[in-house]
């Protein structure tokens, strides 16, 4: 088997999706009905860094809320994509 039979093998058996930007990827999977439960069910001292995590994994540049040395957000920089198998069908977060 040469090297062209094998990338013609697997395009006929894989499937590509994507890209997208990760904020929607992750707004996909439900990270925003994740950070509202756990902000309802959190002591005085965790809603900070949820928010401020949340921005980092979803927010695009720097974060509006904070004055101080503000985390820059990767939802916008960072891109997501599947490769499956064609007989898996379309992963959830790319439908």
């Amino acid at each position: 088997m040469n090297n062209q039979t094998n990338v013609q093998i697997c395009h006929e058996n894989v499937s590509v999706h994507g890209p997208m930007t990760q904020s929607q990827f992750l707004g996909s999977l439900g990270i925003n009905f994740r950070v509202d439960a756990l902000l309802q069910n959190c002591d005085d001292e965790q809603p900070e860094s949820l928010r401020s995590g949340y921005w980092r994994l979803v927010g695009d540049g720097e974060a509006p809320f904070w004055d101080e040395q503000t985390p820059i957000g990767m939802g916008e920089r960072y891109l997501a994509m599947a490769i499956v198998n064609r007989n898996q069908g379309t992963p959830a977060p790319f439908q």
